[in-house]
């Protein structure tokens, strides 16, 4: 049994501070071409505007949902500081939260009066979700660190993106889609069958057993002794001090067992009790998956290292 959680895809847009304001201009034709390119690749091959084309896929009803979200009344939105929206979607896996808007601390351009500055989609493609929070990430792949920024901003730093429509500019306060988080549980159905049958083997066992036997059992270490107490094994009789040396090296040649000088051949260790051969083997193999172990994290971090840095403490 397992349960599986679903990550949503998010529409990131930046518009200027009067963008929720009554009246106000917004052009959604200017997103860039990304966004059409993304929202246009759906499973009939259709582009965008061609006959049988699919407008109820997926990305086009989150891009829908973003374009509902620019109504200032929209109960599904929620007003976040910069501060609560880094900390908020600096998250690999996105449940319960959605589209986003950026307000940033600009007013619409008077040349051509749109308040909305950019657009960008947030999917599975991107090696980490949370790269779109860095300032310069859309315009190049500059290595940061999106703990970094988050640290900084809730520090009362300011936080700057580059949507390349006019530089730098300053975030003033986060509108955030909330969803109702998905998520369910389920199970692998080969291994709940494998694991019926060895129970109903098990079951079986222990009724025929149960059934067919009607001799004492010996289960715990208790019933042991108690059966030798009462009836002794006459074929270990008087080889109370024989070690598992002395089995493997006379009692198994059927010699008989007599009368012999006790001699001492220094402090038995607790790992004596078991032979040479099984320590190698499990040492063996326990040095196998600890170098194989090593070299796959090692693999990991250098991997995640080419995009963010990882503090393998904070793992």
């Amino acid at each position: 049994m397992y349960t599986a959680l679903a990550g949503n895809e998010f529409f990131v847009a930046a518009v200027t501070k009067d963008h929720f304001e009554p009246g106000s201009y917004k052009n959604t034709s200017m997103v860039n071409s990304t966004v059409i390119h993304e929202v246009s690749r759906q499973p009939t091959v259709k582009g965008f505007g061609d006959i049988g084309y699919q407008t109820d896929s997926p990305s086009i009803q989150l891009f829908n949902a973003m374009l509902e979200g620019q109504d200032a009344g929209s109960g599904s939105y929620e007003d976040l500081t910069p501060s609560q929206c880094t900390s908020t979607y600096n998250n690999d896996l996105m449940a319960g939260r959605r589209n986003l808007f950026l307000v940033t601390n600009t007013s619409s351009n008077a040349k051509n009066n749109n308040t909305l500055l950019s657009v960008g989609l947030v999917n599975r493609t991107f090696a980490a979700p949370a790269f779109w929070m860095c300032p310069h990430y859309l315009k190049s792949l500059i290595r940061c660190d999106p703990n970094e920024l988050t640290s900084k901003v809730a520090s009362g730093l300011p936080w700057l993106v580059d949507f390349g429509a006019g530089g730098e500019m300053e975030i003033s306060r986060c509108k955030s889609e909330k969803v109702a988080e998905r998520c369910k549980v389920q199970f692998s159905l080969g291994i709940m069958i494998a694991v019926i049958f060895c129970n109903l083997v098990k079951a079986c066992c222990m009724i025929t057993t149960v059934v067919t036997s009607r001799e004492p059992t010996l289960v715990t270490l208790g019933d042991a002794i108690d059966s030798f107490l009462r009836i002794p094994d006459p074929t270990t009789t008087g080889i109370c001090f024989a070690d598992q040396r002395f089995i493997k090296r006379e009692w198994r040649h059927g010699w008989r067992p007599g009368p012999r000088q006790w001699k001492r051949k220094g402090v038995q260790r607790w790992w004596t009790s078991v032979s040479k051969t099984r320590w190698v083997t499990c040492n063996f193999f326990f040095a196998i998956a600890i170098i194989a172990l090593g070299v796959l994290l090692r693999l990991g971090l250098q991997n995640e290292g080419i995009l963010w840095k990882t503090d393998i403490k904070s793992m």
